[in-house]
């Protein structure tokens, strides 16, 4: 499925002299799959560096990447990580849409406001090790969230964090800045990795945008380039 997307936004973002995110291209398809392949989630009980349970198959990723969803790090001209997201339109046309009502949501969220307003998905974050994969990796997931709040796009962005078999808490630091509140528990059955829990939260775009406002001032070098790029 191909889906439009705005092409009149920077599709790089200078970081460094040798470091820049840029919108990927289907013929990216093939660095994608490398990253995701080096990053295997860990056999441990928690985790704060992250990895890949399951994932997508590279026909998912193409369509990702032509909608033009998905931001690459590059080093040096090498890709090193990615972030991926969904728009609303993506999010409603994709499986995950299905898993709503599989949601135990907390009794303070109630989904039903928002099920007729405009949702975003944060969907994947993947850097390297090799590189500074905490410093650069908030300034790729700043510009993946950022382009699902642009122009009113969306009102409120969804995001998962698996919770077993393993705690995956590399996103968590970068929730907590953004003011994301977890709102709810997703458990998966039967697939390839066996039952899967995970958190849902939910960052409500208006309060983002203000806590970028406010902290605009506090923001490392790499991330304060997106939000000038993106909110010039």
């Amino acid at each position: 499925m191909a889906w439009a997307h705005d092409r009149e936004r920077p599709v790089v973002i200078a970081l460094d002299e040798d470091t820049c995110l840029r919108r990927g291209e289907v013929c990216d398809v093939d660095a994608v799959m490398r990253i995701k392949k080096a990053l295997p989630m860990p056999a441990a009980e928690h985790t704060t560096r992250g990895g890949f349970l399951l994932g997508c198959e590279p026909q998912q990723y193409a369509g990702l990447l032509e909608a033009g969803q998905v931001w690459l790090l590059q080093v040096k001209g090498t890709a090193v990580g990615f972030a991926a997201a969904l728009t609303n339109a993506m999010l409603r046309a994709s499986p995950l849409w299905h898993t709503r009502d599989a949601i135990d949501w907390d009794a303070s969220f109630d989904p039903q406001p928002w099920l007729g307003k405009r949702i975003g998905f944060f969907d994947q974050l993947a850097v390297l090790p090799s590189v500074r994969y905490r410093y650069w990796g908030a300034a790729l997931a700043l510009r993946a969230l950022l382009s699902l709040t642009e122009d009113d796009r969306d009102e409120l962005v969804l995001t998962t964090t698996v919770v077993a078999p393993i705690v995956n808490a590399a996103a968590l630091p970068f929730l907590v800045r953004v003011g994301a509140q977890a709102v709810g528990r997703l458990v998966e059955h039967n697939t390839p990795r066996g039952t899967i829990v995970s958190a849902v939260h939910a960052i409500h775009v208006d309060r983002f945008r203000e806590a970028m406002v406010r902290r605009r001032g506090k923001l490392q070098p790499a991330a304060l380039r997106v939000v000038e790029a993106v909110w010039p």
